[in-house]
């Protein structure tokens, strides 16, 4: 009994274990959460002190795919492209390349049936062989092994009716099976897809790059990076699926079974959300950078005994290569930042909400700079993130305002310094500057409401004065 019992048991178990696999295997790789891909990429990570020169390998392999696509839509569609005007980075030519290693995932691409679960275990065999790599590394050895194969094939589609060696070489690759005329219009929008893929792929893996670039900052100058980073491990996983997936599909073009189905879509679709994802991450990140560098600026500029106001302004403003002219309000033209130089300089920060009487409050300060030429009031608008509409509020604002006004369709480089030191948060601020970039007063609006033209010019002078004034006021009430 005890016997039967135990082979009962067996039968259960290995009934439950058959159910869980079934089960397992209709689940799709596109349902999985980000928090168990990474604990199946983590199993085969073991750490990441094996090397090479990753950035200049993919610069040939870059280079490679470029060209590779290129002569895709040479031969494909037929177009006009020029090859030899594909813009290229220039590689090192003594570039030491872990040919084996690449060959080795290579064999792991090549000649694998269909399915998100072939992809998906491909992508983890690739991933197990590169266990010593960075993830960004991983990534880039996995496209080479990718372009290897893949310029080779294009390249002898290019040279097959000018060279008999690469004839020779491209009967045996089954290259004339894909681009005979009658072949490529059945195969065009399959080869042209794959293209397309190719290229996202390799947007992808260059943002990796560029995010590997810009850890050597401080992190506190980037906050947007760690996050990007944290999650590059499942979005090296997704390019290596990916890439799979289009290993596939060039393999059945080349088979005998060229409308064998293999959906390229639901790869395309994940793919494109990393990119799209990852370009956000980016852009916020490059901002921040941007920001941080502008604040060291700045902060480096005001602590100089003596600074020209007008560099102070032009580095609050805008980057080296955005300086733009200023609006005059008062004709509508543009005049130069020049304008500024050697003035007293009242910056009026705001966002786009501001009210007919915040205009109104300032507008005795902007007759009375009409009088004292050695004064002058720009409007600045503090805007994170322009669009159409915030244009178009800008535009209806404009003719309201009767001095000089700052029109840049960016956010102001100095936002992070204007916002921490000057504690700007939304509502009007005018900060005043001396000719030599001296902080006179951080915030004047306080004074005018208080003082009206009595506080003008609004500097520390006449601030200490009115406060004397006042204490001695409350002595005798």
């Amino acid at each position: 009994m005890a016997s039967i019992a135990k082979e009962l048991v067996s039968r259960v178990e290995t009934t439950v274990t058959t159910v869980k696999e079934k089960i397992a295997s209709h689940i799709s790789l596109f349902t999985l959460s980000d928090e168990k891909i990474t604990e199946l990429i983590y199993e085969t990570h073991v750490h990441a002190d094996e090397s090479f020169d990753e950035d200049s390998l993919f610069v040939v392999v870059e280079n490679i795919l470029k060209r590779a696509t290129q002569i895709i839509d040479k031969v494909v569609q037929g177009s006009n492209v020029h090859v030899d005007n594909v813009d290229e980075k220039y590689p090192k030519i003594d570039l030491n390349v872990p040919l084996c290693t690449i060959k080795s995932v290579g064999s792991e691409l090549s000649c694998k049936p269909p399915g998100e679960e072939i992809a998906h275990k491909t992508a983890l065999s690739i991933l197990q062989k590169l266990s010593t790599y960075t993830w960004e590394a991983k990534s880039v050895l996995t496209l080479a092994a990718f372009a290897s194969d893949l310029g080779e094939f294009w390249h002898l589609a290019s040279l097959y009716n000018s060279d008999h060696l690469a004839k020779q070489l491209a009967i045996l690759k089954k290259v004339p099976q894909l681009i005979k005329p009658a072949e490529l219009q059945k195969r065009r929008q399959a080869i042209l897809e794959v293209s397309n893929l190719i290229k996202t792929v390799v947007r992808v893996i260059a943002i990796f790059d560029e995010f590997e670039k810009l850890s050597v900052n401080d992190p506190k100058d980037i906050p947007e990076l760690p996050a990007a980073l944290n999650h590059l491990p499942v979005d090296v996983y997704w390019t290596i699926v990916t890439i799979a997936a289009i290993s596939t599909k060039i393999s059945i073009l080349l088979s005998d079974e060229p409308d064998k189905p293999h959906d390229l879509a639901p790869y395309s679709q994940k793919i494109h959300y990393v990119l799209n994802k990852l370009n956000l991450h980016l852009t916020i990140s490059r901002k921040q950078l941007v920001e941080a560098e502008a604040f060291r600026k700045i902060r480096k500029l005001f602590s100089y005994s003596s600074t020209e106001v007008l560099e102070i302004i032009k580095a609050l403003i805008f980057t080296k290569d955005t300086v733009q002219t200023l609006i005059d309000g008062s004709t509508n033209r543009t005049v130069s930042i020049e304008t500024l130089r050697k003035k007293n300089t009242l910056l009026f920060f705001s966002s786009l909400d501001i009210t007919d009487d915040d205009i109104a409050l300032l507008k005795p300060v902007y007759d009375t700079t009409k009088k004292e030429k050695n004064y002058t009031i720009v409007w600045v608008p503090v805007v994170e993130q322009w669009t159409d509409e915030l244009r178009k509020k800008f535009d209806a604002l404009r003719p309201k305002i009767p001095w000089y006004i700052v029109q840049q369709f960016t956010t102001v480089v100095g936002i992070k310094y204007i916002k921490e030191v000057w504690q700007f948060k939304g509502k009007p601020t005018l900060v005043v500057l001396s000719p030599q970039g001296k902080v006179e007063n951080t915030n004047a609006i306080h004074l005018i409401k208080s003082w009206g033209l009595k506080a003008f010019p609004f500097d520390s002078k006449v601030t200490k004065k009115l406060e004397e004034e006042r204490n001695w006021l409350a002595k005798w009430v």
